[in-house]
Order: C-alpha cells, then structure tokens, then sequence
C-alpha cells in the first residue's frame, strides 16, 4: 500500500485514493480501515510536539487547537484503531503538500500533558504513544522477545542482531508491542557499540574514555527512521564524539554521512552471520 521512505504527494497520492481530510494531521477515510497521521514541524509553536523517544516508541500529540483536548473524532480513532480493526499510517512532512511514509504504527499507550494552544494559553493535551510494527522480511526467526527480558551487553552480536530484527506481531497486545518496540530498540544500540568492539567506526580510532559501561562511544542512525527503519544493523553506528558532531554540524556532514553508509555496509557484509 505505502512504502517507507517514499514521499507522496498528499492530496493527489494519497486523498484522492484513499479518501479521508486532506487537512489536518489526522485523516480517517470512510471507505478504508486505516487512520493516517502526518506530522509536521511547522505544529511546534502550537503544542504540537511530535518525536520518536529513547525506547523507540513515537509521542504524536491529539487533535484539537484551542481549549483541553478530548477522546473524540480523531483522537479517539487513533484510541480505538485496534478495537475497530484499523490500521496507522504515520507520515511526516517533507515540504508543503509532500509527505514521506514512517510506516505503519500501533497505539501503546498515551499521557496527558500541559501544553499551549494556538491562542497561547494553557490546555491539556493528549499525548499518544506510537510502537512502529517492524516489517523485517528476513527469514523467519523464533520469538527471542518472549524468553528476553531485557538486551544486555553479554547477548552475543548475533543475539542481538536478531532481537532487533524481530517483527512485531500485529495480533499482539498493546503492553507486548510496546515491550518488542522497547527490546529492539536498546538491541540495536547494544549491537553497533558490540560491533564496534571499542574502535570508532568512522575514524577507527579507540574511544576517548571508558566509561562504566565500557568504552565511549555514540550510537548513529545513519538513516532516519522514515529512510527505511532504525532496525538494521546497516542504519547504525558506533561513532567517537567528534565523528558524530561531524556528521551533524560539519559542513561536509552529508557527505561524511553519505560515506559512512557504505562503510557500514561493507562491514555488515563481512560478518560470518549475515545471510
């Protein structure tokens, strides 16, 4: 249907296909199960806050520009997609009118938070917590999320790997999806710092420091999350401080980034592991 990292035009590619408001940032066509959330910067100054956290999981903000929000319209499809039998199609906003596909999400959970509305005074907004369903389409693999409570440094490169890789199961309950999402994400981060077995993966020089938890190093996504997925050994990496501020401030920073993808992938290629 959608295909992550691709970026639609929204109304013609998506709207007039499918149906639903073509404004807005949640849009529930009639005709088809699905709910579509896009997401944009421009919502900031509004309370419209919306980012991927720590443990993987994606905080998307409600419905409703002035006064509290409620558990209606909108917000209350995204509440109840599972219990309606809908799905969640999460976009960003690339430029006026074009969106990129983030892929398919699940709701977990949600808060309430203080926040401004768009007349700048004080409401209670909804904030709902987002799992992203891997799709991972490698071959299939035992369940590792029900006998792991929690990725260590003591897993092995392989284990890891394959936590990360790990597929959500759509028929899951919310608190097991939030759990995979929680597993894969610190997995993937454990991996590329086991990966890099101490050494700048961009430089190869050895960490500046040790640290409790051993040698420092940063972990780098090298694709955003709507590029293609945070969950692939080939999207991340193990870099010293001053590779990872290169990256981002530097002004050959794309460039540099653009490099360390084909470093990583050539690394990716040459564990004995990969199929």
């Amino acid at each position: 249907m959608f295909e992550v990292g691709k970026t639609y035009k929204r109304r013609e590619q998506i709207h007039l296909v499918y149906g639903g408001q073509s404004q807005g940032g949640i849009s529930t066509p009639s005709k088809h199960d699905m709910v579509l959330l896009f997401s944009s910067d421009a919502g900031e100054n509004y309370g419209y806050e919306n980012q991927f956290r720590s443990d993987g999981s994606f905080w998307y903000t409600g419905e409703g520009q002035i006064g509290h929000m409620e558990m209606l319209r909108g917000n209350a499809a995204i509440h109840n997609h599972k219990k309606s039998g809908k799905e969640l199609h999460l976009f960003e906003y690339v430029k006026k009118g074009y969106v990129r596909y983030i892929g398919e999400a699940q709701y977990v959970g949600h808060h309430i938070e203080e926040r401004l509305d768009r007349e700048g005074k004080n409401r209670n907004a909804i904030i709902f917590h987002l799992a992203l369903l891997n799709k991972h389409k490698n071959k299939p693999q035992k369940n590792l999320h029900s006998t792991v409570d929690k990725p260590t440094k003591n897993h092995s490169l392989s284990e890891l790997r394959e936590l990360a890789q790990q597929a959500s199961m759509k028929k899951a309950s919310t608190k097991q999806v939030a759990r995979m999402t929680s597993i894969r994400s610190l997995a993937i981060r454990l991996y590329a710092l086991k990966r890099s077995n101490g050494i700048c993966e961009g430089c190869k020089s050895p960490a500046p420091f040790q640290s409790k938890d051993g040698p420092f190093l940063e972990v780098h996504h090298l694709l955003r999350l709507s590029d293609g997925g945070p969950d692939e050994p080939k999207n991340i990496i193990a870099l010293c401080p001053n590779c990872h501020r290169r990256v981002h401030l530097s002004l050959d920073g794309d460039n540099y980034n653009k490099k360390l993808i084909k470093l990583i992938k050539k690394i990716e290629a040459s564990q004995d592991y990969v199929s």
